[in-house]
């Protein structure tokens, strides 16, 4: 019974972690069929994996607060040091991003075959090992930038922050973005394993979802800036700025879906990202996007 209950206690760790990952369905049997054979060791080190991002994580939300609790300046301002500590954790995920784009890559390739009718590709074993790492490339990335994160002092929150104001509403990119596989959280509440193929008629209503989440962890963070803000502690603090501020905060409040500043940033903003334009979009991940964005605290 011990036993038990600790490898239940270690399977909640890896669910609130674990984002499902959706290949070919032929494929998906023949993975489950190989993880089976050697399924202890295969789960034991996701979990592990896992389990040291928790605890990365639990210290960084110690120091620094939850996602919500961040307050950008007040001043509007995206300070040019913050923007060098976001782009130093960028840097030092590189390698265990690029080791993820790489094996969807060759999964994306493999899903597009299996919608189009064509014949596998003959690297199909290649594509299989590749479906059975995924999930662990993924733990792998996610504890190296929980780590940077703690290593460069910078909060999961602010993290997030400067990731939707830097990439979605600055260079447009999409939150959609990702893999023509989803990845994704099929319970708000609760994350777990979907093998499911990104079909057209799902892209809407995963926009939808996605949009929604960012909504809700930007908008408090706005709550903030402005609370302080108008707390009086912000002497000199332009009034045209704190006018466009509360615009931003209702139009999101009336609108569940709308991301922050998606009309144009305010000129302090934009003067502050507009110097990091190419470090920004060299280092942004159309494949990687989906991680990005999850989180395991909430």
């Amino acid at each position: 019974m011990p036993n038990q209950i600790g490898n239940s206690g270690k399977s909640s760790t890896a669910s609130k972690w674990l984002i499902g990952c959706g290949i070919g369905c032929g494929v998906v049997i023949i993975i489950l069929i190989l993880v089976g054979v050697s399924g202890y060791f295969f789960i034991k080190n996701i979990v592990k994996g896992f389990e040291e991002t928790e605890a990365i994580m639990d210290t960084l939300t110690e120091r620094y607060g939850r996602i919500s609790d961040f307050c950008p300046d007040p001043e509007g301002v995206i300070r040019a040091g913050r923007l060098e500590v976001f782009l130093a954790v960028r840097d030092s995920t590189a390698q265990a991003r690029e080791r993820l784009e790489k094996a969807m890559r060759i999964l994306s390739d493999m899903d597009q075959g299996d919608q189009s009718g064509e014949e596998p590709s003959p690297h199909v074993l290649t594509k299989i090992k590749t479906g059975i790492e995924l999930v662990p490339l993924i733990a792998q990335f996610m504890k190296s930038r929980t780590q940077a994160l703690l290593d460069e002092e910078m909060g999961m929150g602010e993290y997030y922050y400067l990731y939707v104001i830097a990439y979605y509403s600055w260079l447009g990119k999409s939150p959609a973005d990702g893999p023509p596989f989803e990845i994704m959280d099929e319970d708000d509440e609760e994350a777990s394993v979907v093998w499911r193929s990104r079909r057209r008629e799902r892209l809407e209503e995963r926009m939808d979802l996605t949009l929604r989440r960012l909504n809700r962890q930007v908008l408090p963070m706005l709550y903030n800036q402005y609370e302080k803000l108008t707390a009086g502690g912000v002497p000199g603090a332009k009034e045209e700025w704190r006018t466009a501020l509360a615009a931003e905060i209702e139009a999101m409040e009336s609108d569940g879906f709308r991301l922050p500043w998606q009309d144009g940033l305010p000129e302090v903003q934009e003067a502050s990202l507009k110097y990091y334009r190419a470090r920004l979009e060299e280092s942004y991940s159309e494949l990687v996007n989906p991680i990005e964005i999850s989180y395991g605290h909430r």
